[in-house]
């Protein structure tokens, strides 16, 4: 059987058994869905390394200030 032929097969049935299958597939699709997810491990490369800031980090950047007046 197609899928064409499935579809045309549920787009014949009466309302009430439309909603069923509905019901039925979302059903599914979140089981699977559920199953399919796999915890993600985080990775973060950073993690560990010591962090340096510059003695001069918090000083204006004459040059920028420059460059953004032209």
């Amino acid at each position: 059987m197609t899928f064409q032929n499935l579809q045309n097969q549920a787009l014949e049935l009466p309302i009430q058994e439309k909603w069923q299958l509905v019901q039925t597939l979302l059903n599914a699709i979140q089981k699977d869905t559920a199953q399919a997810q796999k915890p993600l491990e985080k990775i973060y490369p950073l993690r560990g390394l010591p962090i340096t800031i510059s003695d001069d980090f918090d000083e204006p950047m004459q040059e920028l200030w420059e460059a953004l007046a032209e």
